[in-house]
This record gives C-alpha cells, structure tokens and sequence, in this order.
C-alpha cells in the first residue's frame, strides 16, 4: 500500500485486489492438505508436495468445458521452470567455490561403536567365510592378528576372543563403518535396504582395493562385476541384515513399553480376587 502514491504517477489507476494475499494462503493450505494430518511438513516432504503442485498447474483446461478463467494469470508449472533453467543457467555454475550443504554427524564413532563395528564385522567375516569358495578373498578378508600398531577399536574384540574368534582385516572394518554411518544417516520412517546401502557405500569407496586383492580384481574381472564387487556386496548385505534386525527388535521392545498389560500382567488378570 505504500507504492501506490509512486504508481499513480506513472498510471492513472492501480488494481488493488492484485496485492491480495489469497493465492499464497491458497498455495499454503495446499500444501498442508497434502500432508493429511500432519499439516507441519518436513523439508523433504515439503519438496515433494511443491514438485507435485508444479506438475499440476502444467495442466491446462479443455477450451469446450463450462469453466472459464477469471484472468490471464498462469502458474508457473514444472516444464516451464525446466525450460527457464536451461534458457538462463546458473551464475554459480563455474564458481569452483561453492559452499555445499555441510553434514554435522559425526565422520568417526565413538569407542563405543567402533568396539561393535569391530566385533560385528568379525561375526560378519565368519558367515561370509562359509559361501566363499576363493582362498584369496578367504584371505582378505581376516587376518592373523590384531594389528601391531593397537587400534582401541580392536579393545572389546581382544576381551571377548579365547581363541575363536574372527579377527576382520582392516578393508572390512572399513567397508561396515560406512555402512553404519549411512544406516545412522537414514530417516526413521524410511528404514534403508540393502540395495540402498549397498550403492552409497561404493559410492563412497570408490575403486579404492579395500580388500588389498591387488592383481586379483583383473583376473575375476567379468563384466563390471569382479571379486572386489562381489566381496563388497556380501559384506554390506550381511551386515544390513543384522542391524536390521536389530532395529526392528529394538523398535518392538520400545512399543512393548507402552503395554501396561505386559508390565503388570498378573495384577491386570487377578485384579478383585
């Protein structure tokens, strides 16, 4: 309302009901009436219903129908913000110092679950050991002894061992602890898989020879797949699968806390005798 002196000097009239706010309430309960009952989206969900409005507005209506629109105004839909993109590209585009969106999880665990990963990945090898039928990757995949040099996540493996415990060489421990932080990293109503982990974690490794298999990768090479592909799927696989099966356990443990029947059970079957 304040710009309406300066516009009437350069104009002889201003339309008023241009300044209404009512397309960006609409907009808004939009937005929350695609949530369902949870009208306080998160980022992500946000992003997928905005994307889904856009695509709507594309939509153009039938010239023959009974309705006719009040005024030229036209939403900007999906294919014409895709078009404006490639017709005006991004300034930051060659600016090698862009600031990406930084992470604050933790890059390293604590000692705690170090020890665990350590200790889980022995367990993991140990599975792993009996459908491998190659003595090299056999041998990649442990090692003698806990390293010279003594790393503390090795602390409650050494405890626990008398003997018979698989010691997991360094490349194993390696490929579990990123498993682990993309497990961590997943939402709770998006519970990660297999195949999702398992193409996060190469992403992350790599074409770095984790394994130290060295020659070995080229003479199994077939295809893309070779024996430190191979390796690296039964490793991560194997060991979503026990964490998963940790999460829905302790998952369940924690809905049984809310049951008072189970807490007080003969108290609720024997109440008044």
């Amino acid at each position: 309302m304040v710009m309406i002196p300066e516009l009437l000097q350069v104009q002889r009239y201003v339309l008023t009901y241009r300044f209404s706010q009512d397309h960006l309430e609409l907009l808004f309960n939009s937005i929350r009436a695609s949530g369902g009952w949870n009208n306080n989206p998160s980022a992500c969900q946000f992003q997928a219903i905005f994307r889904r409005l856009m695509v709507r507005c594309g939509v153009t209506p039938s010239e023959t129908g009974n309705v006719a629109p009040q005024d030229n105004t036209v939403s900007l839909s999906a294919m014409e913000i895709w078009r404006t993109a490639e017709q005006h590209p991004s300034p930051f585009a060659e600016i090698s110092a862009v600031v990406c969106d930084h992470s604050y999880l933790p890059t390293r665990f604590g000692s705690l679950v170090e020890n665990a990963v350590v200790y889980i990945a022995g367990f993991v090898v140990r599975q792993i050991l009996r459908k491998l039928c190659c003595d090299v990757c056999h041998a990649s995949l442990v090692r003698d002894a806990v390293p010279s040099s003594f790393d503390e996540s090795y602390h409650l493996l050494v405890l626990k061992n008398n003997g018979g415990l698989v010691i997991p060489s360094e490349g194993t421990v390696k490929v579990i602890r990123a498993a682990e932080g993309v497990i961590r990293r997943a939402s709770v109503k998006q519970p990660p898989n297999v195949s999702m982990v398992t193409h996060i974690v190469r992403e992350e490794i790599e074409t770095e020879d984790v394994f130290l298999l060295g020659q070995h990768i080229e003479e199994t090479q077939f295809g893309f797949d070779n024996h430190h592909s191979n390796l690296l799927s039964l490793v991560v696989s194997m060991f979503v699968k026990i964490r998963l099966h940790h999460i829905a356990k302790f998952t369940f443990v924690n809905l049984q806390k809310e049951n008072t029947r189970k807490k007080s059970c003969k108290a609720e079957l024997f109440q008044g005798f």
